[in-house]
């Protein structure tokens, strides 16, 4: 019985000893070498550069003898040819007088209408729901800033408010149309401008509309920052009352250092897709994709890069001047640090190696083998191998990688 008793302490005591040491040595290990890891994130990151540049657009200046002029047609509206889009007039009295003559008539005339199809029934509730959402538009206007249908709401809401009182609809024609015969005449009559060519109008002059489309091409970086010079004083034109832009294609001339004039060059003349994403200041677009027309000589440690679009033209109308972030790539993938990417010994045959990452999944270690899309500083963006690890165990976002860990293998059990 005593034998059995020594045999048993010994063996607990070996036991003892080795996992003493065991994890003895585990913590070492751990302390030498602590378990870092950081999760899997999608990431999207660009080569771009920064330059100044000048909007120029296919347009013409249109003037009028009188100063006193009013539009017809909204800011970047488009106007057809033959179309009346401005009104001449010889004074500011005129033009005041012609305003709320145009008034009256157009509250006249939604007087006349309700008049005509109210019933003897009175739908009181439809009536209602028409002001309330009457009021939500004008509430959202006035908010938003869009005052371009002020008077039109008001007046909607001025004639519904006598919505099934005939009498007073009839009241109302009545001291408006005696207001519209003691309005008197206009000391001249009012002269139209009509669109000489389809175009998109323009309130907005700023001397630099004689720059034209055919002409972009031939500016030089000495053209082009003489032009930026310019901006502080701009010349104004005479009688000018808008500018009409025809067409929809716009050009933005860019001063391109001559460190990135190669990544551009390689879009116009060589392989890669003719696209870049530019986002210019003071549009509200981010982004606009637009095509690399042409490249100047290289002057002066700079060239100019005229880029083409043909969408949001009326959102430039506002500039002309800006800088403008130019991205000529941009790269998607998954964000590994450097010191998580870690690469096969050498091929005995090829001398190839793949690089990989290492993920801890249910306390172990698991290899993932990666595509290095880009390189950054103290980064990496990867996409998985899935020719070396299958669809179903590829790296994915969400994926704890694991940055530092000792001497890891596929398979390694992690305290």
């Amino acid at each position: 019985m005593k034998r059995t008793n020594r045999a048993t302490v010994f063996i607990s005591l070996i036991l003892f000893l080795f996992l003493a040491v065991y994890f003895g040595a585990s913590l070492i290990r751990s302390a030498q070498n602590p378990l870092q890891t950081t999760l899997a994130v999608s990431m999207q990151t660009e080569e771009g550069f920064f330059a100044p540049g000048i909007i120029i657009r296919d347009e013409s200046v249109v003037t009028a003898p009188q100063t006193v002029v009013t539009s017809l047609v909204r800011e970047g509206e488009r106007v057809s040819v033959g179309m009346s889009y401005l009104s001449v007039y010889a004074s500011e009295a005129d033009r005041e007088l012609a305003m709320r003559r145009t008034q009256l008539q157009r509250e006249m005339e939604q007087l006349e209408a309700r008049l005509s199809t109210d019933g003897e029934v009175n739908q009181s509730t439809g009536i209602e729901a028409e002001i309330r959402r009457g009021l939500r538009e004008l509430s959202f206007s006035v908010q938003g800033g869009d005052l371009t249908n002020l008077e039109a709401q008001t007046v909607s809401l001025r004639t519904l408010a006598l919505a099934g009182d005939r009498a007073g609809l009839q009241n109302r024609i009545e001291i408006l149309r005696e207001e519209l015969a003691h309005l008197g005449d206009l000391s001249e009559p009012a002269h139209a401008i009509q669109a000489e060519s389809a175009g998109t109008y323009s309130t907005r002059v700023d001397g630099f509309e004689h720059l034209a489309l055919a002409d972009a091409d031939k500016v030089s970086v000495s053209d082009l920052q003489a032009l930026f010079e310019r901006n502080t004083d701009p010349y104004e034109i005479p009688n000018s009352v808008g500018k009409l832009v025809r067409g929809s294609t716009w050009y933005y001339l860019a001063l391109v250092p001559e460190t990135e004039f190669a990544a551009l060059d390689a879009r116009l003349n060589g392989d890669l897709p003719n696209r870049v994403l530019v986002s210019i200041s003071g549009m509200s677009t981010s982004e606009i994709a637009m095509r690399i027309r042409s490249l100047s000589e290289i002057q002066g440690g700079y060239a100019v890069a005229v880029l083409e679009s043909n969408i949001a033209l009326v959102e430039t109308l506002g500039l002309r001047h800006g800088e403008a972030r130019i991205v000529f790539h941009t790269f998607s993938g998954i964000r590994v640090p450097a010191e998580a990417l870690r690469w096969t010994e050498p091929d005995g045959e090829t001398g190839a190696q793949f690089p990989h990452v290492f993920t801890l999944t249910v306390g172990m270690a698991e290899q993932k083998f990666v595509t290095i899309v880009y390189a950054g500083e103290g980064y990496y963006l990867v996409e998985p191998d899935t020719l070396r690890t299958s669809a179903e165990s590829s790296l994915r976002e969400g994926n704890t990688i694991i940055i530092r860990g000792g001497v890891l293998y596929d398979g390694r059990i992690l305290g």
